[in-house]
């Protein structure tokens, strides 16, 4: 949910419900007014009749007054102190019932005593209590609407320059020269973000090079050493004085250094990866791209026997960058010929959707949670550097792939998912 529909949310929520608690407030102390209105013009009445049975010494004679109803009843004792109530009684004109404040009072008169009761029509009452609630309520409502599309339009147009900052923001990309622009604001905690952001991304953009360099002098500074390391020992090995044991020895070193060479080579692999240094892209036509990686393992497969299946949609394309996809493949169909055994098979399946590779192996499913870790091996082989996996998948990550693993019907199953597609 976006912040100021959530502000608007809570705007409308509690400006609603402090106009309802107003309005119901507002109606019951105007119905208050009003009616105590009625009963002063009630006490009124009774005055009136006091004050005329005490100059004349008896009641005077009721007429009929509109939405008034007089009445006198003989009775035995003074009844107590007046009272007012509100009761329905039927209107003489409109032979209906309605609401009227009712006044009983007790007076004496030539020796008798005499209940009176006077009552008024609230009909007036209640119909302007109406009209004014009506009239309240539709100004609330109206208020409420103005504010709601004053407050979506205002809202939307201060949270403009934020929107336009993430727009900024997702066009960006570390090493590329574009420079990054951001709106200009009016607002002080907007420009102070985009300052803060702008300082943020020229700092990741300096140390993107940084490392980025540090990556490439690595691998130069390493890879010439290594490569003389190795060159001498080829020379040791080829020695012919050499004794049994010290061609062991060095066969040892040899190999620790071809050990060391694939390690950094994966490593700094997986390092430009990271830093987003593979961003050409080119359409590649996958079946056709596995068809050139199985002549290039074909030998591989055959010294093992495997039986190679493919099933594959020649007009599946994909956008990727060209190295990537060497990679990935390189390293599938590596770990598939490598962890198989003698006489076992590998199928490739290619669709619109995933590709697949699967092969079978002596060892049961292997551990999902610790498979593409890196220097994670699979317990089949050890010979490995325990990087394979790591760079498969996040050379795939990198170009908008998942990477499952599954183990069914005594196989291990690789699959690459486009993300659209999962």
């Amino acid at each position: 949910m976006k912040l100021f529909t959530r502000y608007n949310r809570i705007n409308l929520f509690a400006t609603v419900a402090v106009f309802l608690l107003s309005g119901i407030s507002f109606y019951f102390l105007l119905r208050f007014v009003l009616i105590d209105q009625v009963d002063e013009d009630l006490k009124i009445e009774q005055h009136e009749i006091e004050t005329y049975e005490s100059k004349y010494h008896q009641l005077p004679e009721i007429i009929q007054v509109r939405d008034q109803h007089t009445s006198y009843a003989a009775v035995n004792n003074d009844g107590g102190r007046r009272s007012f109530s509100t009761v329905k009684l039927k209107n003489e004109d409109e032979r209906k019932k309605e609401l009227f404040r009712r006044l009983i009072f007790y007076i004496n008169t030539k020796g008798q005593w005499y209940e009176v009761e006077v009552s008024k029509s609230l009909e007036g009452t209640d119909d302007m209590t109406k009209s004014i609630v009506t009239i309240t309520f539709i100004t609330i409502l109206l208020i409420l609407i103005i504010s709601f599309i004053v407050n979506r339009i205002v809202l939307r147009k201060l949270w403009q320059p934020f929107y336009d900052t993430l727009a900024s923001m997702r066009r960006f990309e570390l090493g590329k020269a574009k420079e990054l622009h951001f709106p200009s604001t009016t607002i002080e905690e907007f420009t102070v973000m985009n300052d803060t952001l702008r300082h943020a991304m020229t700092k990741a953009g300096e140390d993107y090079q940084f490392l980025k360099e540090f990556t490439e002098n690595a691998s130069h500074e390493l890879q010439t050493p290594l490569a003389i390391i190795r060159s001498k020992l080829d020379v040791l090995i080829q020695d012919e004085h050499l004794s049994e044991a010290q061609s062991k020895n060095v066969q040892g070193a040899y190999d620790a250094i071809q050990r060391l060479s694939r390690l950094n080579q994966g490593l700094l692999l997986l390092t430009k990866i990271e830093n987003g240094q593979f961003t050409d892209t080119v359409s590649i036509n996958l079946s056709q791209k596995i068809v050139e990686k199985i002549l290039q393992f074909e030998e591989m497969i055959a010294v093992k026997n495997i039986n190679l299946s493919t099933t594959m949609d020649q007009t599946v394309h994909i956008q990727m960058n060209a190295a990537l996809a060497d990679i990935i493949l390189n390293n599938l169909f590596s770990n598939a010929i490598k962890y198989n055994q003698p006489g076992g098979k590998i199928n490739v399946i290619v669709n619109k959707t995933q590709l697949e590779i699967s092969n079978s192996a002596n060892a049961d499913a292997l551990d999902e949670s610790r498979l593409f870790r890196r220097f994670a091996k699979s317990g089949q082989v050890q010979e490995g550097i325990g990087l394979g996996l790591a760079i498969i998948r996040q050379a795939a990550a990198y170009s908008g792939f998942q990477t499952n693993y599954a183990f069914k019907d005594q196989l291990h199953h690789f699959i690459l998912i486009e993300n659209n597609h999962s």
